[in-house]
C-alpha cells in the first residue's frame, strides 16, 4: 500500500540517520575500532530489512521471518561479541527496522481487509436498500433456508423421542417426515425457533441488517487498529532521541522499538476476542503496559532485550498473521455477501431447463439463423465495399487529378457536337432559302452565320418560322415548318446542355468538397459502430473515468465526514477515526491514478501526507480537504 510504504520509507531513513550517528568517522578514529565479522554480518541484516524505495515493496512475511531466523540474532550467538556496544547496537537497528517491516506487513493486511469489509458492508447496504434486492436474496438463499428448517424440526422432533419410531423403509420416512411438519406448524409457539412465512423478505433484511452491523464493528476494529500502528510509528519521529550517544535518547528509542512490537503483537492477540472498538483499546493498552512494565523490570536491556523482541517479532509473522489472515477470511465468508453458487443457481438452473427447448428452436431455425448470419455479415462486407472503401479510392483520385474520378454530369465533346450541328442546320436552311433574310445573300457568309449561332441568334430560321406560320399547311407541306421547328428543338437541346456544363463546371470546382461529403457518412457509420463494440466488450475507460471521479468526490465528502463528526481528544482524532482517515486516503489514492496525470498525482500524494499528520490538528487537516478540492476536482 502506497501510503504504509511511504511512511515506513520515511521511517527507516529516520533510523539510518540514528545509524549513521552511531558509525560516525570521527568516533572510529578516536577508538581504532574495526567491525568484527559478527557485527558486519549484523550490519548485513539491517540492510537487508530496511525499506529503502518508496516504490519497493516490503519483504513478505516468510521472508522477513527467515532473516530474523539467523542463527546471528538468536540467543546462541558467540557471548564475547554479544556484549559489545556495536553488536548491541545494531542489534538494536535489526530489531527497530523489523519491527517497522513487520508492522507494515500487518497494517497492510489489515487495510486489505477494511477495504475488503468496506465492499462487503456497501454490497449489503445495496441490498438493504431495495425491495426488489431483497427479494432477489430471499429466493437466493431459500434453499438453505428450507434446508436449516428441515433440520430444525427433524432435531427438535427427535429430542421428544420421535426417531425410535420411524420406518425404515422410504414411503414411510417421507410420511412421518410429513406428519413431523404438520405437528411443527401447529405447535409452532411451543419450539425455541419461528417460522414467518407471511414474510420472509422481512427476515432476510432482519438477517442482512444484522450481518452488515457485525462487518461494520469488525471493520471499526481494523481502523482502531490500523490508528493506533500509525501512533507508534510517529513515536519513531520524535527528535528527542535522535542523539543516541545520550543515555535518554537511547532508551527512549529503544522503548519507541519496544512499544511498536508489543503494540503490533497485542492488536493481533485481542482481534480474535470480536469485541467493541472501546474494549478492544482498553484491553490493547492494558496489554502494553503490563508488557512494558514487565520489561522495564528486567535488568538484560541492552543485549538479550532485541533478541527477544526479534523473536517476537518472528513469531507475529509465522503465527500470529497468517491465523489472522485465515480468521478473517472465514469471517468475510460468513457474514460477506453469498458464494457465487447461492447468487447464480436460479438463473444457471433456469437456463439449464430451458436449454433443451432453446436447441430445439436453434435446431428447427437453423436454415435461417444461419441465412440471417451471412445476410448479416455481406450487409456488413457491401457496406464497407461500397460506402468506405470505394469512396475513399475516388477521394484518392480526385486528389492526384485522376480523369476516372472526376465528376461529371455529361460528355465531355457532347455540347461541341450539338453545337456544330446546330450550326450546319441554319446554315443549309439559309442557302435553301436565300430570301428568308437578304444579309446572309449578298455574300453568302458562313462564318457570320455560325457566330450568329453561337450567339444564340437564328434571326433567318425565326422570320421563315414566322412566315410560314401565316399559311401552316403550305408550310408543312413544302416541309419549311416542320425543318424551323427542329432547328429550334437542337436550339433548345444546345441550351440545355450549356446550362448543364456550367453545373458540372461547378461540381468540378468543389469535387473534393463532393469526396468528403460521400465519405462522410461510411465514416461515422463505421466509427460509431467501432466505439460501440468498444464500449461493450471492452473497459470502457470514458464510463470507468466518470466513476472514478464520482468516487473521488464521495471520497473527500467521507474524508470531510471523519474529520467534522469526530470526537476530539486535545484537538486530535482518535485512533479509530485516524484509521478511517488513513483507509479513505488510501481508497483515494488507488482511485486517483488513472484521474490525474504523474505531476499531479505526486502532489496529490504530498497533500495526502499532510491530511494525515493528526498531530497538527482537525482545522488544519480540513484546511488540506478544501486544498485537495480546488486544487484537484475543479
Amino acid at each position: 500500500m502506497s501510503i504504509i510504504q511511504e511512511n515506513a520509507c520515511a521511517l527507516n531513513a529516520q533510523l539510518d540517520r540514528c545509524q549513521q550517528q552511531f558509525a560516525r568517522p570521527e568516533k572510529l578514529l578516536y577508538t581504532g575500532d574495526v567491525p568484527s565479522p559478527h557485527v558486519r554480518h549484523i550490519q548485513n541484516i539491517a540492510e537487508s530489512v530496511s525499506v529503502t524505495s518508496k516504490t519497493q515493496p516490503l519483504l513478505s512475511p516468510s521472508r522477513l521471518a527467515e532473516l530474523l531466523s539467523d542463527p546471528a540474532l538468536s540467543f546462541s550467538a558467540p557471548t564475547a561479541e554479544t556484549w559489545t556496544d556495536d553488536a548491541a547496537h545494531y542489534l538494536w537497528l535489526v530489531a527497530a527496522k523489523a519491527a517497522v517491516q513487520a508492522s507494515g506487513l500487518v497494517m497492510n493486511v489489515l487495510l486489505d481487509y477494511t477495504l475488503q469489509l468496506h465492499e462487503e458492508t456497501y454490497y449489503w447496504n445495496e441490498v438493504m436498500g431495495s425491495v426488489w434486492y431483497s427479494g432477489l436474496y430471499a429466493a437466493q438463499t431459500s434453499p438453505v433456508r428450507i434446508w436449516h428448517w428441515t433440520k430444525d424440526i427433524y432435531h427438535v422432533q427427535n429430542s421428544h423421542g420421535a426417531q425410535a419410531s420411524i420406518s425404515r423403509s422410504i414411503a414411510a420416512r417421507w410420511a412421518r417426515f410429513h406428519q413431523i411438519a404438520r405437528q411443527s406448524m401447529r405447535g409452532m409457539s411451543e419450539y425455541p425457533f419461528r417460522l414467518n412465512l407471511s414474510s420472509p423478505v422481512r427476515l432476510c433484511r432482519s438477517e442482512i441488517r444484522q450481518k452488515r452491523d457485525i462487518l461494520l464493528s469488525m471493520m471499526d476494529i481494523h481502523t482502531s487498529s490500523l490508528g493506533l500502528l500509525m501512533e507508534g510509528w510517529r513515536s519513531f519521529q520524535a527528535k528527542n532521541f535522535v542523539d543516541i550517544d545520550s543515555t535518554g535518547g537511547r532508551r527512549q528509542w529503544h522503548d519507541a522499538v519496544n512499544r511498536t512490537v508489543v503494540l503490533t503483537e497485542a492488536i493481533l492477540q485481542q482481534m480474535a476476542s470480536r469485541s467493541d472498538t472501546i474494549e478492544f483499546e482498553q484491553r490493547v493498552f492494558a496489554t502494553l503496559e503490563q508488557d512494558t512494565a514487565s520489561l522495564q523490570m528486567q535488568s538484560d536491556l541492552t543485549s538479550n532485550q532485541p533478541r527477544r523482541l526479534i523473536q517476537r517479532l518472528t513469531y507475529i509473522l509465522r503465527e500470529q498473521l497468517p491465523k489472522h489472515e485465515a480468521s478473517m477470511s472465514a469471517f468475510v465468508s460468513d457474514h460477506g455477501r453469498p458464494s457465487r453458487l447461492t447468487r447464480y443457481w436460479l438463473p444457471v438452473l433456469t437456463a439449464a431447463m430451458s436449454s433443451s427447448a432453446t436447441l430445439r428452436l436453434l435446431l428447427r431455425r437453423q436454415g435461417e439463423i444461419i441465412q440471417w448470419v451471412v445476410n448479416i455479415g455481406a450487409t456488413i462486407v457491401d457496406f464497407g465495399s461500397n460506402w468506405v472503401v470505394e469512396p475513399i479510392h475516388k477521394l484518392v483520385g480526385t486528389i492526384r487529378h485522376n480523369e476516372k474520378s472526376e465528376i461529371a454530369i455529361m460528355s465531355k465533346n457532347s455540347l461541341v457536337a450539338d453545337r456544330a450541328s446546330l450550326e450546319r442546320m441554319v446554315i443549309d436552311f439559309v442557302r435553301d432559302h436565300p430570301d428568308s433574310d437578304q444579309s446572309y445573300l449578298a455574300g453568302e457568309d458562313t462564318t457570320a452565320i455560325a457566330n450568329a449561332v453561337k450567339e444564340g441568334d437564328l434571326t433567318p430560321v425565326l422570320r421563315a418560322y414566322e412566315r410560314d406560320l401565316r399559311s401552316p399547311f403550305v408550310g408543312t407541306v413544302r416541309g419549311d415548318l416542320i425543318r424551323a421547328l427542329l432547328i429550334q428543338i437542337q436550339k433548345t437541346k444546345v441550351d440545355v446542355e450549356i446550362a448543364i456544363s456550367g453545373i458540372n463546371a461547378l461540381l468540378k470546382s468543389q469535387e473534393l468538397v463532393f469526396g468528403f461529403v460521400g465519405l462522410t457518412p461510411g465514416i461515422m457509420v463505421s466509427y460509431a459502430t467501432l466505439r460501440w463494440i468498444v464500449g461493450l466488450f471492452g473497459n470502457r475507460r470514458g464510463l470507468q473515468r466518470g466513476k472514478r471521479r464520482h468516487e473521488l468526490r464521495r471520497g473527500l465528502r467521507n474524508v470531510t465526514r471523519v474529520l467534522t463528526s469526530a470526537p476530539l481528544s486535545d484537538k486530535v482524532i482518535s485512533h479509530k477515526d485516524s484509521g478511517r482517515l488513513i483507509y479513505e486516503a488510501e481508497a483515494l489514492l488507488q482511485q486517483v491514478k488513472g484521474v490525474l496525470g504523474a505531476m499531479q498525482y505526486r502532489e496529490f500524494r504530498e497533500d495526502i501526507q499532510d491530511l494525515l499528520d493528526v498531530e497538527k490538528g482537525v482545522d488544519r487537516q480540513l484546511r488540506v480537504v478544501e486544498r485537495i478540492r480546488w486544487a484537484h476536482f475543479h
